[in-house]
């Protein structure tokens, strides 16, 4: 799917520039970052009493997280001089037929025997069996038959002077290296207690083990002690950082609108910090407390001001961001993408209550049936304490049902537009639009039939097609001031232009940009929708009257009067409208409208916007333009169709 980058407040005051942008960034996630930080979990407090060889009393007590079984100092040591009497040896090998045959200590009648003990090898001490042994280069040893001195001297009746030189000898530097890398990878832990486990059940004496287990069970617990001493709030600060550093290239790569607009950053960074903020809150009263957020409403939010797929990635990295700081880290992580993606699926063009409604309890039924999958795959025994996880995941899914009014404040705070805000002004019925179709007529149907061409096209390449239907319902309602000086609303074959100067009628033509830009901030339209009346003529020319004006002065050469304003379009959208435009109003205009002269129009239409560079500002490509042409040639085509004459009756 293609994102959605331009459904934001394009003309929203940006208060800095590109060079700035990063800067702003910086100074937002920055608080962002603090507020985070000062929501981490102190840790939660661990609430029984123990000692060993009491009887438990309490009820069962069941892991309420995954924790890990610690080793005693005593074990760990034990474990090191275990490796340290049990390591591997690493011996070099050297070839010593030569060196012994030259030896004139050795008897001649030997001399047959040499190759023999190369062979079986030769090792000044004989290694335990408790040792593997290898050569340097990795490849296992076996050196049980090899011979010593003393061996070859009891066998043989070697001279006692006699030192022979080894075969094999110990690399001591190989074998230190390698036992100081298993000693590293020492684990310091026994084992994992896994979420869910029985730890001691009521009225069971507290052995040594058990005893063992609830220390370290309370040593999870005891996180202000151990997890966030200043070595781990250091680490949770780099963490935060790095998050939003990663969010950042994120957005430059492929939402660079989000940076460059003040308001959509605000709304963006506002959404991301309030989900996971309100998440390490909750986290700090009970494990499972955090399941009760509704962190499914941030993709909702930023999905609709801006696109699918930056509301799932935002969705994603938000539940990277609360990985190390929540309890049951993966219930929750499971639970959460699931609400999130399930949301994303169902909360698409979701306009009526009725149908959000629905896709609520939909969401809700996931929701359970996930919760049902991690209690069976845990087998987990079935408690009043196990339904609290899923009591709160569905409570925190219910706040769906107030997303209508959620989003009208998020409009109002932050000065964005939402698809609900655009559906109801591309309604015919509203004010605007209602006196469009009252007043001019003709331009009311142009501006259908443009709305209708812009939105296929839109379809074809992508883009936001709501938004840009309710721009092309917009884009002439500057004509409303003076209706009967355009073409299609003249229902005479005398025009008002006969009595007017070729500048004049100009004028009062272009005089329709700004016309238009005074009503839309009267009946207060957003400035997204704005921009497409601004837009859609970019800094063309009035072409019929600048060519009778030319040609009554050929020595004239100041046309600037015959100029739009501009400025050019500056996103797909709006250059997708102002095509949509020039293409309607000209194919309109042909006399004899069959598929070879409608297509030649549509090629020279489009082809004179490129020549003037009306897309030069646009993020639209060549390919995109050549396929938005072919669309508009078979849309045409359709609405023009002649239709087969059928004989009279007789």
């Amino acid at each position: 799917m293609v994102p959605r980058n331009v459904n934001f407040n394009m003309k929203a005051p940006n208060w800095f520039k590109i060079s700035e942008q990063w800067i702003y960034y910086a100074l937002i996630s920055a608080i962002a970052s603090v507020l985070i930080f000062l929501s981490i979990p102190s840790g939660a407090q661990f609430q029984y009493d123990y000692r060993l060889g009491q009887i438990w009393l309490d009820e069962d007590l069941v892991a309420p997280q995954d924790f890990v079984l610690p080793k005693t100092a005593e074990e760990i040591e034990a474990d090191r001089l275990f490796l340290i009497e049990n390591k591997d040896l690493y011996y070099d090998y050297h070839y010593r037929s030569e060196e012994w045959l030259s030896n004139t200590n050795i008897d001649s009648s030997l001399h047959d025997e040499l190759e023999n003990w190369q062979k079986r090898g030769v090792v000044l001490n004989k290694p335990g069996a408790n040792h593997r042994l290898f050569l340097t280069d990795g490849t296992q040893l076996k050196l049980a038959n090899a011979w010593t001195p003393a061996s070859l001297s009891a066998k043989y009746g070697l001279q006692d002077e006699l030192v022979l030189p080894p075969t094999y000898s110990l690399n001591a530097s190989k074998t230190d290296s390698a036992l100081q890398a298993k000693l590293a990878l020492l684990p310091t832990n026994k084992g994992l207690i896994t979420q869910g486990t029985t730890i001691i059940t009521q009225g069971t004496a507290i052995n040594e083990q058990k005893f063992e287990t609830l220390r370290a069970l309370e040593r999870s617990y005891d996180r202000t002690n151990n997890d966030l001493g200043i070595l781990s709030r250091a680490g949770a600060g780099l963490y935060i950082i790095l998050v939003f550093t990663g969010l950042a290239f994120f957005l430059r790569l492929h939402y660079s609108n989000v940076l460059a607009h003040s308001s959509s950053l605000n709304l963006y960074m506002f959404t991301f910090t309030c989900g996971v903020v309100f998440a390490l809150l909750l986290e700090s009263f009970t494990s499972v407390s955090a399941l009760a957020v509704p962190l499914l409403m941030v993709p909702v939010i930023i999905r609709s001001f801006f696109s699918d797929r930056l509301a799932l990635f935002t969705h994603t990295i938000m539940l990277v961001a609360l990985m190390p700081f929540v309890s049951g880290t993966v219930p929750f992580i499971t639970v959460q993408f699931s609400a999130g993606l399930i949301t994303l699926f169902l909360i698409r063009g979701i306009y009526k209550r009725s149908q959000l409604v629905q896709s609520t309890f939909q969401i809700m039924l996931v929701l359970l049936l996930v919760h049902l999958s991690i209690h069976l795959i845990r087998e987990a025994d079935w408690t009043p304490s196990s339904a609290l996880p899923v009591l709160y995941s569905l409570g925190g899914t219910l706040i769906l049902l107030f997303i209508f009014p959620l989003i009208y404040f998020f409009e109002r705070t932050f000065g964005v537009v939402s698809d609900l805000t655009l559906l109801e002004l591309s309604d015919t019925n509203s004010p605007l639009l209602k006196r469009l179709s009252k007043e001019v007529p003709g331009t009311f149907q142009h501006t259908m039939q443009v709305a209708n061409l812009a939105e296929f096209a839109t379809e074809i390449v992508g883009g936001n097609t709501l938004l840009v239907r309710t721009g092309a319902l917009y884009h002439d309602i500057g004509k409303i001031a003076n209706p009967q000086y355009f073409t299609e609303n003249q229902s005479s074959t005398t025009s008002p232009h006969e009595e007017l100067s070729y500048l004049e009628s100009a004028e009062i033509i272009i005089g329709h940009i700004n016309d238009g830009i005074e009503l839309a901030k009267k009946y207060k339209l957003p400035d997204l929708v704005i921009d497409f009346i601004r837009t859609h003529h970019g800094t063309s020319r009035v072409e019929y009257f600048y060519r009778k004006y030319k040609e009554d002065h050929p020595d004239a050469d100041q046309f600037d009067q015959f100029q739009y304003p501009g400025p050019k379009p500056f996103s797909k959208e709006t250059a997708i409208v102002m095509m949509s435009d020039a293409v309607e109003a000209s194919t309109r205009s042909i006399p004899d409208k069959t598929e070879k002269n409608l297509s030649e129009m549509i090629d020279k239409v489009i082809g004179h916007q490129l020549s003037t560079g009306q897309f030069d500002n646009a993020e639209i490509t060549m390919k995109e333009i050549n396929t938005i042409r072919e669309a508009f040639k078979r849309f045409i085509r359709g609405v023009y169709h002649v239709r087969i004459s059928y004989p009279d009756a007789e």
